[in-house]
This record gives structure tokens, sequence and C-alpha cells, in this order.
């Protein structure tokens, strides 16, 4: 195995119970959307699947459309992990705002600790 060789499998391991995913910190990054950063609680997720993403406007149904973890593009991220979820199907314009210097600015705070869980 060379220095440069991938650890690990492309699949997760065996995770017990659904999928829940804790938000810490949310971003919104030009060009490639909103990310939500945080870990997982339980189970596991893959790139391409649905997900629920709990708004104040009501339940809103996402798919993870990219995953990073440990600030690498991973496939998959599983129990444990803190880990970038970028979803699709939720824009800026969906999130929170609060009025700040300048005009209105996102506001995370109501978002911190938010669960997203498997549709």
């Amino acid at each position: 195995m060379g220095i440069f060789s991938r650890r690990g499998g492309t699949e997760p391991p065996p995770t017990a119970g659904p999928f829940r995913f804790a938000v810490a910190e949310v971003f919104v990054v030009p060009v490639r959307g909103v990310v939500f950063t945080g870990h997982v609680v339980s189970g596991a997720i893959r790139a391409g699947q649905r997900a629920l993403l709990p708004l104040s406007a009501g339940p809103r149904e996402v798919t993870v459309e990219s995953i990073e973890v440990r600030r690498r593009r991973r496939g998959h991220a599983a129990e444990g992990e803190e880990a970038a979820l970028y979803l699709a199907g939720v824009t800026a314009a969906d999130l929170p705002r609060s009025l700040g210097a300048g005009g209105a600015v996102l506001d995370t705070e109501p978002l911190r600790g938010l669960e997203i869980t498997e549709v």
C-alpha cells in the first residue's frame, strides 16, 4: 500500500438505526448551494439519497447532492462522523434571515441543532 493509497472501502460501515444528522452550522457557498455541517448521530447516508429537512415553514424533502468528511469529498457519511452535506432542494431564500448592517443576512441560529433525517 503506497503513501497515497486510500484507506477504507467505498462502502460505509454497517450501522444500526435510521439516519439522523445534527446540524451545527449552515453556509451558502456561491455556485455550489447550501451546505449543512454537523455530525451523524445514527445511521448512514449516501450521496444521491433523499432526506427530510425540518424548516420553520414545514418539512422539506431534499437530496444529498454531495458529502465531505474531513474536508474530502466522499460518497457517504456514517454514525459518529463529522460531515458537510450539500443539499439540493433548498436555497438561501428558504433559510431564515435577520436584519444586519447593510440589510438582511442569513440567520443560522434557528437552524443549529436541527436534525436532518432519512425519508
